[in-house]
């Protein structure tokens, strides 16, 4: 399975016109965003109607710059776009579980509730992929620092989770300074594919981890 994933286009019709050449060349399976699709909701109908038009399904959460209840509401206008948060899906195989929103807090209470459940215990977490908009802290994702001085202003909720669950994948967002950088908490690889997106392929990143 193949997934194509952006994160923070904040309205930047150059960067979704540029992400929407790079779905069409791909042909992945899933499109997914994860969270600040908008700039305070500023266009939301317009920004997910274009994602309509990829013809390829959509996972969406929302930022610090999306309602949760709003952008619900507005993703249930599109057949082909599916909004998620506090919650999971199966597709092909693999589960993507999602915590939208946030993105300035250390610990999050809902989060760490929904990870006690005897649902969210049962999966299997070899094949989760976890989408988040706030990045896991203590890592390159998200650290907003000078070069010689690290500064993480991420989520230990996050953190934590991925030491004890060891999913496949984590893809995160919302700090800016790291579109597009890359690091690992054991053995899961955790992203930030930035507004022009990154694609990846599930099945090859099983293989090196």
């Amino acid at each position: 399975m193949r997934i194509y994933a952006f994160a923070d286009l904040h309205g930047n019709t150059k960067a979704l016109a540029k992400m929407r050449k790079a779905v069409k060349e791909a042909k992945p399976d899933l499109v997914v965003c994860v969270g600040d699709l908008t700039v305070f909701e500023h266009e939301m109908r317009p920004l997910l109607s274009r994602l309509q038009m990829l013809n390829v399904p959509v996972l969406m959460l929302h930022g610090n710059h999306e309602e949760e209840s709003r952008m619900r509401k507005a993703c249930a206008k599109f057949s082909r776009i599916t909004f998620m948060h506090l919650e999971h899906i199966d597709i092909k195989g693999y589960t993507f579980v999602v915590h939208g929103g946030g993105g300035f807090d250390d610990h999050y209470p809902e989060l760490e509730e929904q990870l006690k459940t005897k649902e969210w215990k049962a999966l299997k977490w070899d094949k989760v992929i976890f989408l988040s908009h706030a990045p896991p802290h203590g890592t390159t994702l998200d650290d907003v620092g000078e070069p010689d001085e690290e500064w993480h202003v991420g989520s230990k909720t996050l953190t934590k989770l991925i030491k004890r669950k060891k999913p496949l994948l984590v893809l995160a967002g919302h700090i800016h300074e790291c579109f597009n950088t890359s690091d690992k908490i054991g053995q899961t690889l955790c992203e930030n594919p930035g507004p022009s997106g990154k694609l990846y392929d599930l099945k090859q990143l099983e293989g090196k981890s």
